[in-house]
């Protein structure tokens, strides 16, 4: 109470790097079960806590690269090895993206079923292809149509400078003038500018799950369009990086729309899905939600992952075998 939030994130930092060394066991399922028994914990006992972190680490990146640390440091101590980045990224982000799911939105806080995930695969390994995919080293490039009206042009432009500068740095003034329209326009398409941001994460997923599941239809098994559904994505957000920064605000300013958007998409991956028991497969929509939402950042943001060919092979790999003992 009267702690500013790098205080209080830091506090829970600490908290949960203690609650993490409780981490034991005789093997590494044992161990990677304990792990993620006490990340869902964390989100159920210290939801007020997490809440605040949440916005800490989007004001203050030091805490996401700390967490990293502390994340990579229990992947070491759940395998006793150093984990390959996609490792990393198969056994946390999944996780990280259920639990917050579990928090704000009411998805089942099943980290037995992750779990399972992160060490048996997802996919059936026969799919897994005989020889390494053909991932381009190049992102795709691709031409998207052009605003038809002045109500279009106002959401690229809202997009483009929100993403930029964030949410509370502009008003209806910048979006209008970079347009050469009065402020009385933008009133006559949107009611207030909150309802223009909420219009603005709609169509970011709109766009995004058009442009990934018109891409899909080129590829043939599930694994497939799944690992090549990953490089696409990549595609798409290294061409507009700044939708990231727009929906992650957003989880503070406009959190309804924010779960409209990741519920759409987590349809989308039920309805693809094979797999029968309808809680293991919303599970598993947002176990690959996750996965890619992390590898955006990674890859995109952090530039961590710098043969992305290689890595998405590896994940191949993961996705239909698991992550190794």
């Amino acid at each position: 109470r009267g702690l500013p939030p790098r205080d209080i994130g830091g506090m829970f930092l600490a908290q949960f790097e203690a609650e993490l060394q409780a981490i034991d066991g005789d093997s590494p399922d044992q161990r990677l079960a304990k792990l993620f028994d006490v990340i869902f914990k964390a989100g159920s006992d210290h939801a007020a806590q997490v809440t605040v972190f949440r916005e800490g680490q989007y004001r203050f990146p030091e805490y996401e690269e700390r967490l990293r640390e502390i994340f990579l440091d229990c992947c070491r101590k759940v395998y006793l090895r150093d984990v390959s980045e996609a490792e990393y990224l198969f056994i946390i982000s999944g996780l990280r993206f259920n639990s917050t799911r579990a928090l704000y939105d009411g998805l089942p806080r099943r980290a037995d079923i992750i779990a399972d995930f992160v060490r048996k695969g997802m996919f059936c390994e026969a799919e897994k292809p005989e020889t390494p995919l053909e991932i381009p080293s190049q992102f795709e490039d691709f031409v998207e149509p052009p605003p038809r009206d002045s109500r279009e042009k106002l959401l690229d432009t809202g997009m483009r400078l929100i993403g930029q500068r964030g949410y509370h740095a502009i008003g209806v003034a910048d979006i209008v003038r970079e347009n050469n329209l009065a402020v009385g326009t933008f009133y006559t398409y949107f009611e207030s500018k909150e309802e223009f941001f909420s219009i603005i994460i709609e169509k970011i997923s709109q766009r995004t799950r058009h442009f990934l599941s018109d891409r899909a239809r080129t590829h043939h098994s599930r694994l497939e369009r799944e690992i090549y559904g990953v490089w696409h994505f990549l595609s798409y957000f290294h061409r507009h990086v700044d939708y990231y920064a727009i929906v992650r605000e957003a989880e503070f300013v406009a959190k309804p729309w924010v779960r409209k958007y990741y519920d759409a998409f987590e349809s989308g991956y039920m309805h693809n899905l094979e797999i029968d028991d309808p809680e293991t497969r919303r599970i598993a929509a947002n176990f690959l939600m996750g996965l890619s939402h992390y590898i955006g950042i990674e890859a995109l943001m952090n530039k961590r992952i710098v043969n992305i060919p290689k890595f998405i092979n590896e994940l191949a790999e993961l996705l239909c075998k698991g992550v190794a003992a």
